[in-house]
């Protein structure tokens, strides 16, 4: 019987922590709240059920439940869990040795930028980000650990440009709950620096939120923590939880009312969340703020905001719309190829949608002349091509079958 089990929350709570995670990020990848996962864990509250505990074992990658459980009870087939890649196991396994040698808080602050930069303009972008980033992870944790005096906050900064690296990568590439604990730590590792790292200004152009360049010029201040929130909340929008995310991106407008690159990435990213909610009242509310605040930050702001337009009318199916505000966007000025693989797939989107696929494709082989890669990795070009092949287009299916070649 489920009232059998006798789960031992200070069980839970170390399993959890071998595995690096905050309680706040297991909370959400079980689907319960933090506060109840509290009084488990400290042994206030019991867990009986059956389906809660297995997918708490899941979560944390626990086969045998004798671990969390009195008695013996091996896991169904059903519930392992596939082995994690390179990028997953370096991020769920803080510190391991790699064999790089430790280097001072300069270079590695150099060698985060070069990732930064790759990450935005390689045409390669995901296959060298990946290669790059579990050594650059034990070489950003290692400073942090090893810094004293003055490095200390520098050292900090850097680990958190490389959370922020992973959260990009990883969400882009759809795989959500990893996005969130990079995000989560980034949080964690930012609170630990006041300091700027002359990584920020490339981190923040391209750390896959919703403002990139005005968390590029705040990345590493005081601001620097309330970005990777809002960086936490956008995870959350592509996780399905827009009510949490509006409210933590609320949270944080309360918290920095004099920043208004904070802000104004707060207002975008709440948009994209009620958009998600089909709640077009609010998200066009909360695009007009980030407007207002866009008029004094400049035009590179102001193009984020039309670009928020686009994808806010493609998430609430307007998709006419979306076609129409997309027009008069310049995507050749969005300063990444994150930004405009996101917004042009968007808008092809909008096109698939409205049955016009010539103009989706279109849009399409625009993003393989930048990185072939793209339509490969990001999760985004996959729903995209999905709905071109369900279409089933005689005009399209010919280039849709040389794109696979291509992209393969």
């Amino acid at each position: 019987m489920v009232g059998d089990f006798l789960v031992d929350g200070a069980r839970i709570m170390a399993r959890r922590r071998s595995r690096g995670l905050t309680r706040r990020i297991l909370a959400d990848l079980v689907g319960c709240s933090e506060e109840w996962l509290r009084l488990v864990e400290n042994g206030v509250r019991p867990l009986d059920r059956l389906s809660t505990i297995m997918r708490i074992a899941e979560v944390l990658h626990v086969e045998d439940l004798s671990e969390l459980v009195a008695g013996r009870t091996r896991l169904p087939p059903a519930c392992d869990h596939p082995e994690p890649d390179e990028v997953g196991n370096a991020l769920l396994l803080p510190g391991r040795p790699t064999g790089e040698a430790a280097e001072n808080v300069t270079r590695v602050r150099q060698h985060v930028t070069a990732a930064w930069e790759i990450w935005q303009r390689s045409p390669r972008r995901y296959t060298e980000t990946r290669r790059r980033l579990p050594p650059l992870l034990s070489m950003a944790d290692r400073s942090a650990r090893d810094a004293t005096g003055a490095d200390r906050e520098t050292a900090a900064a850097g680990l958190t440009e490389v959370y922020r690296l992973f959260t990009a990568l990883l969400r882009s590439s759809g795989q959500y709950a990893l996005a969130l604990l990079a995000a989560d730590r980034a949080v964690a590792s930012s609170a630990g620096s006041s300091a700027g790292s002359s990584a920020g200004s490339a981190a923040g152009s391209a750390a896959g939120s919703a403002a990139g360049s005005a968390a590029g010029s705040a990345a590493g201040s005081a601001a620097g923590s309330a970005i990777t929130q809002a960086e936490v909340a956008g995870v959350l929008v592509s996780l399905g939880r827009y009510a949490d995310a509006r409210r933590l991106c609320l949270a944080v407008i309360d918290e920095r009312p004099g920043s208004p690159q904070v802000t104004g990435l707060c207002y975008l990213t709440a948009a994209l969340a009620a958009a998600e909610e089909s709640d077009v009242l609010r998200a066009e509310e909360l695009l007009n703020h980030a407007r207002k605040i866009g008029d004094r930050l400049g035009p590179e702001f102001a193009l984020e905001v039309d670009v928020h337009r686009v994808a806010v009318a493609v998430r609430t199916g307007r998709y006419a719309r979306a076609v129409r505000l997309a027009a008069d966007v310049d995507a050749d000025r969005l300063p990444d190829r994150d930004r405009q693989a996101r917004h042009l797939l968007a808008v092809a989107t909008a096109h698939a949608m409205e049955g016009d696929s010539g103009a989706a494709m279109a849009l399409l082989w625009r993003i393989v002349e930048g990185c072939p890669e793209e339509l490969r990795f990001n999760a985004d070009a996959g729903r995209v091509l999905a709905r071109l092949r369900a279409m089933d287009c005689e005009s399209t299916r010919g280039e849709l079958r040389e794109m696979t070649r291509i992209t393969a």
